[in-house]
């Protein structure tokens, strides 16, 4: 496909000139941050420290499946380094990070844009490998077929950029979790639950950068909307605000337990089960057996062989079924 294709420019030089010039160039600068300034401004920088063969690594559809394709180049085309220039990122919306020791990140805040520039330092710093991380042709290709409603292909495309993970380098994957992140967000903005519950749920895991907590809650309730067992993972931030090694007490039990018969209501058979939990073990609330004996009658509905288990458990500490009390008080959420 044409979209695929490497458009290369030879600059007029062999694979040996570029050794040869290499070898003969002034380094530009010692520190690694300035040498990529001028690197960047410079062609003729540029082709004495381009090592050769030159890696380079972009994703392709092979079929429905995304594939990582690493290649070895004899040369660079010059507008794929135009981007390492501020002024040419800042007109594309782009954002250039310079990561010591060795890498330069170009990418947007999108999931659209994502390109990888990675050095290797001997008497200078000489650019060895670019990775081109940019799935948007792909996810044309693969999803043609499909009839993915606003935000599906964002919720899709972040679903692909984490597994790519596996493909990259740890120095890589980190951006590629942050463009999954990205991809997950645009999907909220376009009204995809899934997608924002995918945001929070990877943001919370430490893979992506973390958002604050108020934009957490607002992902999670959009999410608990329409997926119920977003309902669950909202009562737990309510708690305990992503910090899952912190030992305290509930930070907001009121709102935890009114978000826990929210979801419960809307179909979760897990934010049901925590309910008869909580009133079982006391945890948010005073311990009220009875109530947790409702609840776990309530699940006989959907999931008889859980719902058994625990109505035993409670059986066997004497508690006792008791049809007029309820799970959920009258007037609650």
């Amino acid at each position: 496909m044409k979209w695929f294709s490497i458009v290369l420019l030879s600059w007029g030089m062999t694979s040996g000139a570029f050794a040869s010039s290499s070898s003969t160039a002034q380094c530009p600068s010692g520190n690694f941050a300035d040498f990529v300034k001028v690197f960047a401004s410079e062609p003729e920088t540029q082709k004495a420290f381009i090592a050769s063969p030159l890696k380079h690594v972009h994703v392709i559809a092979d079929g429905k499946i995304p594939k990582v394709v690493e290649r070895s180049l004899g040369s660079i085309s010059a507008d794929e380094l135009k981007v390492l220039l501020p002024e040419n990122a800042a007109k594309s919306g782009l954002t250039i990070e310079t990561q010591e020791p060795d890498r330069v990140v170009v990418r947007d805040e999108a999931g659209h844009f994502l390109k990888i520039f990675v050095f290797k330092h001997s008497d200078c710093w000489a650019l060895t490998r670019v990775e081109d991380w940019a799935i948007d042709a792909v996810m044309e290709e693969i999803t043609q077929s499909e009839k993915l409603t606003p935000g599906e292909v964002e919720l899709k495309k972040g679903v692909i950029f984490d597994r790519l993970v596996n493909k990259a380098s740890p120095e890589s994957g980190i951006y590629l979790y942050a463009a999954a992140l990205d991809s997950y967000l645009d999907g909220a903005r376009k009204g995809s639950a899934q997608a924002a519950f995918a945001a929070a749920g990877i943001s919370l895991s430490g893979q992506a950068p973390r958002l604050e907590n108020s934009r957490i809650v607002a992902l999670l309730i959009q999410a608990s909307e329409q997926v119920p067992d977003a309902g669950l993972t909202l009562a737990d931030f309510y708690c305990d605000e992503g910090e899952y090694d912190e030992s305290h007490g509930c930070i907001n039990p009121r709102e935890s337990i009114a978000t826990l018969e929210r979801a419960a209501r809307l179909g979760s058979t897990n934010a049901l089960i925590r309910l008869g939990e909580v009133y079982e073990a006391g945890a948010l609330v005073a311990a009220d057996l009875p109530r947790a004996m409702a609840c776990y009658r309530n699940i006989q509905k959907t999931d008889p062989k859980t719902a058994v288990a625990l109505v035993e458990r409670l059986a066997v500490r004497g508690v006792v079924s008791d049809n007029s009390i309820q799970c959920f008080e009258a007037g609650s959420f």
